[in-house]
């Protein structure tokens, strides 16, 4: 179960990288990297990227109910990309699809899950 998720916040980081660079490329910055002129500080251009780097070292420790915190991990994710709604559609669409993405991994997790057994009435 976790190895999926390490994979699935890994490419989270590497999709998160490509956000940047395509930001970069067509002039039309995120929130949370600002304009070119005008970038946002560093603390702030790494708000995604903290995210993304939490998660992993989570799934990477298997915590206990990972696929809950992956799940609130992905929400996170889409509150990211509410605010490029209105400066950048394209880029807030890939934002989304990112979060999309990892919702559907946690999602799938649930089925990794070990769920106690029934108890045996002894019959």
């Amino acid at each position: 179960m976790a190895d999926g998720v390490i994979v699935t916040w890994v490419g989270a980081l590497l999709a998160y990288l490509a956000v940047w660079k395509a930001s970069e490329e067509i002039g039309i910055a995120t929130w949370w990297l600002g304009p070119r002129s005008n970038p946002e500080p560093i603390y702030i251009r790494l708000i995604p990227f903290a995210v993304v780097a939490v998660y992993v070292i989570l799934a990477g420790y298997n915590v206990r109910r990972l696929p809950w915190m992956s799940l609130g991990g992905s929400v996170l994710l889409a509150l990211i990309a509410i605010p490029d709604l209105s400066r950048s559609g394209g880029l807030a669409a890939i934002e989304f699809a990112i979060a999309g993405a990892v919702a559907l991994v946690s999602l799938g997790s649930f089925s990794g899950v070990y769920r106690a057994a029934p108890p045996d009435d002894g019959r």
